[in-house]
């Protein structure tokens, strides 16, 4: 399925101008947007990417179409961002730890008011 990830991302890449960002998508695309947009995780952006795929299939013209899925390439990428910092990445990287208690913030993992799982590098 990352294929298709990849493939789509690749095909989508908007250059510096509008009518080359135009050329590089065409209502052609459709289909692997919607089999791109089937591999994201639900989400506010993936929910955004499907509204303008929807709007596109239902477009009356080419102009508008393409319009549309500009914002289906934006909402994906977001998405698709936003899958990868939840698994970590590319580099498979975990999250970063929550910071330790201080003096202050005391609702910090080690902390007297912490309630959460313990944190081995807190004390």
């Amino acid at each position: 399925m990352r294929l298709f990830a990849v493939a789509f991302a690749a095909m989508t890449l908007l250059a510096a101008g509008i009518d080359s960002a135009a050329a590089a998508i065409s209502c052609s695309d459709i289909p692997d947007a919607e089999r791109f947009i089937g591999t994201l995780r639900p989400g506010p952006n993936t929910t955004a990417a499907q509204r303008h795929l929807d709007a596109a299939k239902r477009a009356t013209s080419d102009k508008q179409c393409v319009a549309e899925l500009r914002q289906v390439d934006k909402y994906a990428r977001r998405s698709y961002a936003a899958d990868q910092r939840a698994s970590g990445g590319a580099s498979g990287r975990a999250a970063p730890h929550p910071k330790c208690a201080d003096f202050f913030h005391q609702d910090r993992p080690g902390g007297s008011d912490y309630h959460g799982p313990p944190v081995a590098s807190c004390p």
